[in-house]
């Protein structure tokens, strides 16, 4: 359960920015004859639902429904009681609870004769949702409208950028503040959680935990105004054999981060720097639209595709040792033609 704060400030998002995300996506759906879409959410993966209305999907699970042409509702399973504060903290007027999200489809759909209706990355809705809209909405061509919303999202605005600046300032804080060598690993990932929420995080996920004996991985994922930024640091309490390695391997793949590149070569610039080494690792190239599920939801082909200017992500490189620690390094970027800036630059630079 999501349990931080939610606000919609017009000094933030202008008035008339989630408007037209909608009508940016109704443009997509018209083009692919849809009379209507729904995206589904739940408190693991609902980034799209928030990026079109403001509206936190903080338990439970729901859908957004857009017609074609109008304004969009929200089918949730989430109790009326809470509608009041949804429609303080977002653009929704039409909130409709029920305990089965197919009926709720089917009742929002009651005036439209058949046609086509959308699910917005059907690959990742949950099997027994779909069969039961299927169910209870005969003559409706269910058809899989992609990633039109994420897409979107993967090229924020000049709103939205500044809200990601804030989040990533946020994540660097709260793992700056748990780098201090007198606490335990607990005392650092409750001074990092504190951070984050008196900063006003809507979620935050923190990892405190030895990497080997030698060092301590600190890693934060927070969400800010439905912003997902990333942050991670090694503190190191000797000199390791792989300590050398690991930070030239991170800083080789972080020089090398910019437009065009794609994951793999920013593999290969690391696996130069790591040639002989016997530890297994991981490096990650993770749009902040994929931060909420740690990169679970990515889409299909995902790593093939190059970057963006304009785009923000989190870089992550991890070392998985025998005794089953591990090793993290991580920061978020914002992509340009010539390089990448470090949006967690609160945090010192893993390497000179």
């Amino acid at each position: 359960m999501k349990r931080g704060l939610v606000i919609l400030d017009p000094q933030e998002v202008p008035p008339g920015e989630l408007a037209g995300r909608t009508t940016s996506m109704q443009s997509s759906m018209r083009q692919q004859g849809a009379k209507a879409a729904f995206i589904y959410g739940d408190v693991y993966h609902s980034g799209d639902i928030t990026y079109l209305s403001n509206l936190c999907i903080y338990w439970n699970e729901g859908v957004l429904a857009v017609p074609a042409d109008g304004s969009p509702a929200l089918l949730s399973k989430l109790s009326s009681r809470v509608h009041p504060w949804m429609r303080s903290t977002s653009n929704l007027k039409d909130l409709r609870s029920g305990a089965n999200l197919g009926d709720l489809a089917r009742d929002f759909l009651k005036a439209e004769s058949p046609g086509i209706v959308g699910l917005v990355e059907m690959d990742w809705w949950p099997a027994h949702v779909v069969d039961d809209m299927q169910a209870k909405l005969p003559g409706w061509e269910f058809r899989d409208l992609g990633a039109i919303v994420q897409l979107e999202r993967r090229q924020p605005s000049a709103s939205e950028q500044k809200l990601l600046r804030q989040s990533a300032e946020i994540s660097g804080n709260a793992v700056a503040i748990a780098l201090d060598r007198t606490l335990t690993n607990p005392e650092r990932a409750g001074r990092a959680e504190l951070s984050a929420r008196m900063a006003g995080v809507e979620d935050v996920l923190v990892h405190c935990h030895p990497a080997t004996e030698a060092a301590d991985t600190v890693e934060v994922l927070a969400e800010y105004r439905g912003y997902w930024t990333l942050a991670a640091r090694v503190l190191f309490k000797a000199t390791p054999e792989w300590k050398a390695t690991f930070l030239q391997a991170y800083a080789a793949a972080e020089q090398g981060l910019r437009a065009g590149v794609d994951v793999a070569q920013l593999r290969l610039a690391a696996a130069a720097l790591l040639t002989g080494s016997s530890i297994p690792w991981r490096l990650d190239l993770i749009h902040h639209t994929d931060l909420e599920t740690g990169g679970d939801y990515r889409l299909p082909g995902e790593e093939s595709s190059v970057v963006k200017a304009g785009s923000v992500v989190g870089l992550r490189l991890e070392f998985a040792f025998a005794d089953g620690s591990h090793a993290v390094a991580a920061d978020t970027f914002e992509i340009g033609s010539a390089g990448a800036s470090r949006l967690t630059q609160v945090l010192p630079q893993v390497f000179p």
